[in-house]
């Protein structure tokens, strides 16, 4: 039922009320009630209509309306991200970009040895820095939504990761979502994303394999690779996707953790009254 349907329904329901209840009165009751009682019924009987079919009105017309504010709401909001996203592309982006293009026209220039190392660093950092811009940017350009489906992302995340590839990924799920926060699906979607997206660009792996619980006995996610590894007894500087995913567990009391372990590299994503429960993964490991 539209807007003006229910305001033309508020206006006119209490006038034909009364008008069929004149009607009956004096057609059919007029021999069995009085005047004086049939006038006291009558603002008897348009305020129980009120109470009982007008109320109902009402309320129908208040949530139209808080929907109406709510869309406005994430209207604002989303142009908003898109005014920022678009003032980051032309900014900042745009200046790593350039950057990262010198960066790669100094390599015709000689380097001493001794800084090479440095040079390259300096240079990796700059590409981390400058994707992170972009994937904040496509981030901002996203709506956002008040309820994520977690499995469904999950899964359409992990197909994707697949086809682009072309690592085979081992899946273990079992997702209870009435168990989840909206912010935990959100972390995990990131946490997920960004895990992928490190074997992809460095781990030079064949298979992946995503475990993930969620139910009354505990909330744990895990992605291990098969690649080449990385050195866990020295944290590594610079790598921002894992103070990232670090970060944004701790936002919903969540646990980050990195082992290397039978030639696999894990992550382990674990809520923190849980994570005792689960075989190292409560230790505290050096990120990457």
């Amino acid at each position: 039922m539209s807007y003006n349907q229910l305001k033309w329904l508020i206006l006119l329901i209490p006038t034909i009320t009364v008008g069929v209840w004149e009607y009956v009165r004096h057609e059919y009751l007029l021999p069995y009630i009085s005047m004086d009682l049939g006038n006291w019924l009558t603002p008897v009987i348009v305020l129980f209509v009120t109470f009982t079919l007008l109320t109902r009105l009402f309320r129908k017309i208040e949530l139209m309306q808080e929907q109406l504010q709510r869309e406005r709401t994430a209207k604002a909001a989303l142009e908003e991200r898109e005014r920022i996203a678009r003032e980051l592309h032309d900014g900042l982006a745009q200046s790593l970009f350039l950057l990262s293009v010198k960066m790669k026209q100094l390599k015709n220039i000689k380097v001493a040895e001794e800084d090479l190392k440095t040079f390259e660093e300096i240079q990796q950092r700059l590409f981390d820095i400058h994707h992170y811009v972009r994937t904040g940017i496509e981030n901002l350009r996203q709506p956002v939504v008040d309820e994520l489906h977690f499995k469904e992302v999950v899964y359409d995340e992990l197909n994707r990761f697949e086809r682009e590839t072309d690592i085979q990924v081992i899946i273990d799920i079992q997702i209870d979502e009435a168990k989840m926060t909206t912010q935990e699906k959100r972390e995990l979607t990131f946490c997920l994303k960004e895990a992928l997206m490190n074997v992809h660009k460095h781990a030079k792996a064949s298979h992946v394999s995503i475990y993930i619980r969620i139910d009354e006995e505990q909330k744990m996610m895990v992605v291990k690779d098969d690649g080449i590894g990385f050195q866990i007894d020295k944290p590594l500087v610079g790598h921002y996707g894992l103070r990232m995913m670090e970060e944004r567990c701790a936002k919903i009391g969540w646990h980050f953790a990195i082992k290397r372990e039978n030639g696999y590299t894990a992550l382990y994503f674990i809520k923190e009254e849980e994570g005792s429960q689960n075989d190292g993964a409560n230790s505290h490991l050096d990120r990457r």
